[in-house]
């Protein structure tokens, strides 16, 4: 009886007419090729060309900064130069670029064949950390000052099904709120770096990091982090249905007016004054001059050669007239 070492001999030892030629695709757009392999997308990009691989090549993609291997594929047929795959190997388990062979670092972020020795060490090593894990670790980088390690979110993003349980789509819900989201607009968030109160891997393996990472719409990582009143206010916000635009609404407030020095006090909101309008604007946007409700599609100021370029609000938001076959409109005007 053999063991499954025995029965599965590493590439070093075969001859050397039998190790098919490697070529290294380091891509820049980390974000684009993960997704595009997490979901198995044909946006997925292969090089391609006369001086690309040909049938029976092996493709291994490396996406990150230290590199992460996204995938490793067979090349098979080709319509033109358009390569495609008979397989495509994403691994269940994290594979460290570095860790794959002595002198791995010095083909960081390049692409090209690989030689002929290194080649067998590439493909030695991805089956070696696909039995046995990866030997090091990878620094997250820290999310609550910016964004984490590119090398994590690849890794969080290709390794979507071992985490969840299902395979990657287009649109993903947020971890936190269960918004459908856009997958390429949600942030890696380290909950574990939270938790433990550290930016590093703090002794995590990379399972453990890659599990402690979430999916997390912009607006919900925000909030997960230390920031100022203000700046959740504005997250809170509603989106201006005009112009698109968050964070640039001001609440309106009816039924009363106030002096100059009190307005100037609160730049937050935007004072209506007595004459409280039905249906009442709840929300005006200081980016295209729109006032809208929570439910309600946000209204522009139009006259015959369209939209009007309002004045800055200083204070109060008031009605004017319009003609019979039209309803009055609201819009800003000189504080009073």
């Amino acid at each position: 009886m053999s063991t499954e070492a025995d029965a599965l001999p590493s590439v070093s030892s075969l001859p050397a007419w039998l190790v098919p030629s490697v070529y290294l695709n380091w891509s820049t757009d980390w974000l684009r090729e993960s997704v595009a392999i997490a979901t198995r997308s044909r946006e997925h990009s292969l090089p391609g060309g006369p001086d690309g691989p040909k049938r029976g090549d092996v493709v291994v993609t490396v996406l990150g900064d230290a590199g992460v291997v996204a995938s490793v594929e067979l090349m098979g047929s080709s319509d033109g130069d358009s390569w495609v795959t008979d397989e495509l190997f994403g691994p269940d388990r994290p594979i460290v670029w570095a860790d794959l062979f002595d002198g791995a670092d010095a083909y960081i972020g390049s692409s090209g064949w690989l030689p002929a020795e290194h080649a067998r060490a590439v493909l030695d090593g991805v089956a070696n950390q696909f039995h046995d894990g990866p030997v090091h670790t990878i620094d997250p980088g820290d999310c609550g000052a910016g964004h984490t390690a590119p090398d994590v979110h690849v890794l969080r993003l290709i390794g979507h099904r071992a985490v969840t349980g299902w395979a990657m789509r287009r649109e993903e819900r947020c971890a936190t709120c269960e918004r459908f989201v856009d997958v390429h607009e949600l942030q890696a968030h380290d909950d574990g770096a939270v938790r433990l109160g550290t930016t590093t891997a703090g002794g995590r393996t990379l399972d453990q990091v890659i599990r402690d990472v979430h999916l997390l719409c912009g607006q919900c990582h925000d909030l997960m982090h230390a920031h100022s009143v203000s700046s959740q206010r504005n997250r809170l916000r509603p989106q201006c249905p005009g112009c698109g635009v968050r964070g640039k609404t001001k609440r309106i407030v009816w039924g009363m007016t106030f002096s100059d020095d009190v307005v100037s006090a609160e730049p937050d909101v935007v004072y209506g004054g007595f004459e409280v309008p039905v249906p009442a604007p709840e929300w005006y946007c200081t980016e295209c001059h729109a006032n809208f409700g929570s439910t309600v599609v946000a209204s522009r100021v139009l006259d015959a050669q369209g939209p009007a370029v309002p004045q800055p609000v200083t204070g109060a938001i008031s009605r004017v007239a319009a003609d019979e076959a039209d309803a009055d409109r609201w819009e800003p005007v000189e504080g009073r």
